[in-house]
């Protein structure tokens, strides 16, 4: 797998117009290219001033270098350098992966919905059961307390 970084500075006053055209134009162009496996379109977090990363990931390096023939890559460059989002020449790296290992981030997931009341004239909160602070007793525990119950009655 080969990845191509691109490393940019953007001019203060456009760096809202070129996150949009990222996210609209760049992306859109990349996910149809054959041979692209992935892109990630990153905002550096500490940076003083807006700078971003590309991190587009290809199969092999004949596909990086196919997809710079594409029409659809040389059109979302001309825009890009028509926009003149940049306040330097941007950084291109092309890396080859030697090794990896990757997590897939999930969404949380949202709870589950309790069950709707068959009858309409039920309280809705029937399903839910009373719920108290302290904690269950244990059977062992339960066991003890009736003993000691059964010691404290008076003989008859």
């Amino acid at each position: 797998m080969f990845v191509h970084i691109w490393r940019m500075r953007a001019r203060k006053k456009r760096a809202a117009d070129y996150e949009k055209f990222g996210r609209q134009v760049t992306l859109s162009s990349l996910r149809k290219i054959d041979g692209c496996i992935g892109a990630h379109f990153i905002r550096i977090f500490e940076a003083r001033k807006p700078e971003y990363l590309w991190l587009v990931f290809w199969r092999d390096q004949k596909a990086l270098e196919t997809a710079r023939t594409n029409a659809l890559w040389r059109d979302q460059i001309k825009r890009f350098e028509a926009g003149q989002y940049y306040k330097t020449i941007p950084l291109e790296l092309v890396c080859e992966e030697l090794e990896s290992f990757s997590s897939m981030a999930t969404k949380p997931r949202r709870a589950a919905k309790p069950p709707r009341a068959a009858n309409r004239g039920e309280n809705r909160d029937s399903h839910l059961e009373e719920v108290s602070d302290e904690p269950e007793p244990s059977e062992e525990a339960a066991e003890e307390s009736e003993l000691e119950a059964e010691q404290a009655e008076p003989n008859s």
